[in-house]
């Protein structure tokens, strides 16, 4: 058995991989401040969350709670490796970077502080091109969004993200001569909830899984929401334009576990 803590969390990553490993034996907790909970996905599955705290205090009880386990799994707070490997030397502490903040950061402001990891993962293949890494494939929680009777209603959904807009998404959509009935939501204005999101999802045939910043696809991936979609049996247009379906087997919890177990070893 591996004592394992997962330090913050992107899009419900650390969660279910904690929920994935607890299920092969390990000892595994995933700790994050509760204001950045607006999906409510750390309360779906138990996981700890600190109320009204400031980063700094966040950071001393993240560095305490660290005490207890063999391999501390940091996600994107960067600035916390240097921190922890001083403190606990014999421990085996991980960075694992989700997609912004990587792209975000220039190499001379993250350098010094990625040297301490003993390892470092990135969630989509696109972050390889920016630093020498692991590519860990995201995983779906297949029970929470396991397949079902999708309705055939020729209808499409588009989540925007921060940057994108539906302007945006009408270009595309134009520009690849691809005619879908769609709907377009903000998730930033309009949260909806994890426990909510494989019901909500089902009411639609087509997800448009397009992700772009200041007008450039930030990626070939398809995004966290796309796997899940695909995971219901929706069918994904993905950053190809071309529509797939069925969840691909490398992004399925128990063989990104054992990956990620391989990694850890």
């Amino acid at each position: 058995m591996t004592k394992i803590l997962h330090i913050w969390d992107q899009a419900g990553v650390a969660c279910v991989l904690a929920k994935y490993q607890r299920r092969i034996g390990h000892d595994v907790k995933v700790i994050k401040r509760a204001s950045f909970d607006k999906f409510k996905i750390y309360s779906f599955y138990g996981e700890k969350v600190f109320k009204t705290l400031l980063g700094s205090q966040f950071l001393k009880i993240a560095e305490k709670e660290s005490e207890n386990f063999d391999v501390i799994h940091v996600h994107d707070l960067f600035k916390l490796v240097p921190r922890l490997k001083k403190k606990y030397p014999s421990k085996k502490i991980i960075l694992h970077y989700h997609g912004s903040i990587l792209r975000n950061t220039h190499v001379d402001k993250r350098k010094k502080f990625e040297s301490f990891a003993d390892e470092i993962l990135v969630s989509t293949p696109d972050l390889q091109k920016i630093i020498d890494c692991k590519y860990i494939q995201n995983p779906v929680d297949v029970e929470h969004f396991s397949p079902r009777s999708i309705n055939k209603n020729n209808k499409a959904l588009s989540l925007l993200g921060q940057t994108e807009t539906p302007e945006i998404i009408s270009s595309l959509l134009k520009k690849h001569d691809i005619t879908l009935n769609y709907d377009t939501i903000s998730r930033e204005k309009k949260p909806i909830f994890y426990i909510d999101m494989p019901n909500f999802l089902s009411n639609y045939e087509y997800l448009i899984d397009l992700k772009y910043i200041n007008g450039k696809n930030i990626g070939k991936f398809v995004s966290m929401t796309g796997l899940q979609a695909l995971s219901l049996g929706l069918k994904v247009l993905n950053y190809n334009f071309k529509i797939i379906q069925g969840l691909p087997n490398e992004h399925k919890p128990e063989n990104v576990v054992k990956k990620l177990m391989d990694v850890y070893n």
